[in-house]
């Protein structure tokens, strides 16, 4: 059972309700305590508008507890908060509830003044109301717990859709009837020729590369060093199908190394710039791949120079499987706060990412 969705779906009329039934509960309670001094239709009209204007205060009391919500590490602020205000709540309805008694001459008690009915029913009262405050705060606080895990839950759900279907496109990359038969040809071409060697060292990075993607099939996060050694792994098959005219640069900064990015987060942009850059101009060379901190952030460029962006190019709106799953994949990890940026660079493309600080891989 969805317990948020069936909150959220409560009529505010079943709410009214359950107030007056509370209201009730306490006219025949203090009319029993009372042994029928005061007549229970007395008593009533007093129950009812204290509780209704509980039941219309306790939702003040909810907002006020979603917007000072409990933090770990800032209990004391909402406590603060809290203690002092539901002192100054209880002395608000203690005033209410005497103001009404007086207004009706419950019990006679009107030539007593609200200041005295006040003063007398403060003590009776206080830990009551006190005790009925911190429980709309303390189900406040559990309700917005509740939540926060299912949010959590959700979000882990979907990154764990978004890490699949990274693999699916990365093994869809590897076994790519086009690369596979070219990669298979390239190596019985060197078969054939007697480059044994070379064609033993192709068999072994498809092999690895293979590896590496089904051994991190668990794993939502890497150390950018380990998708850079993927990302190797896939070029050095890619350089001996293109020879000379695929000439990869690495310029890696050795403090961005043991941050943490997205699993597969490289290996879509690396093959656009491939296929969709360099092979699409024969004088094509370069394929250069960057990573720096700045400002507390992760920035990675993978710059090609292949042929021009069309003009007004929005990423956003790019049909491509690899983009625009990567895309996804980056606002479910980061929400809004990261940044991929596809524009001409001199004589070529480059892909800019900009991503916020994650914790440090260790050991």
């Amino acid at each position: 059972m969805n317990f948020r969705k069936s909150f959220s779906s409560l009529h505010p009329s079943w709410l009214l309700v359950c107030w007056l039934l509370i209201a009730l509960i306490s006219t025949t309670g203090l009319y029993v305590q009372q042994q029928g001094a005061v007549g229970w239709w007395h008593i009533l009209p007093v129950k009812l508008a204290v509780w209704l204007f509980w039941g219309l205060y306790g939702l003040f009391i909810f907002w006020l507890a979603r917007r000072f919500g409990w933090q770990s590490d800032r209990w004391w602020q909402t406590l603060g908060f809290h203690l002092p205000f539901s002192v100054l709540s209880v002395v608000i309805h203690v005033f209410f509830y005497s103001s009404i008694i007086w207004l009706l001459d419950l019990g006679g008690m009107r030539a007593n003044g609200v200041i005295n009915i006040f003063l007398f029913l403060l003590p009776a009262l206080f830990e009551w109301y006190f005790i009925l405050y911190w429980t709309i705060v303390i189900f406040t606080f559990a309700f917005s717990y509740y939540n926060k895990y299912r949010d959590q839950e959700l979000q882990t759900l979907q990154l764990e859709k978004r890490l699949i279907m990274a693999q699916l496109q990365a093994l869809k990359m590897q076994l790519h009837p086009h690369f596979l038969f070219n990669t298979l040809n390239t190596i019985v071409t060197q078969v054939r020729t007697d480059q044994k060697s070379t064609a033993i060292r192709m068999l072994s990075g498809l092999s690895d590369l293979l590896r590496t993607t089904l051994n991190n099939s668990d794993r939502q996060l890497v150390g950018l060093q380990e998708e850079i050694q993927f990302i190797k792994q896939y070029l050095e098959l890619e350089k001996e199908r293109f020879g000379d005219k695929l000439q990869p640069e690495l310029d890696l900064d050795p403090n961005s190394l043991s941050w943490e990015v997205p699993s597969f987060l490289l290996q879509p942009l690396v093959e656009n710039a491939v296929y969709h850059g360099m092979a699409k101009r024969l004088d094509a060379r370069i394929l250069r791949i960057r990573s720096a901190i700045r400002s507390g952030r992760l920035e990675l460029e993978i710059y090609n120079d292949g042929p021009a962006l069309p003009d007004n190019f929005d990423p956003a709106y790019y049909s491509g499987i690899g983009l625009s799953n990567t895309i996804e994949r980056l606002s479910q990890f980061y929400a809004a706060d990261f940044d991929l940026s596809l524009q001409n660079t001199g004589s070529g493309v480059s892909v800019l990412l900009s991503l916020p600080s994650q914790k440090n891989r260790h050991g």
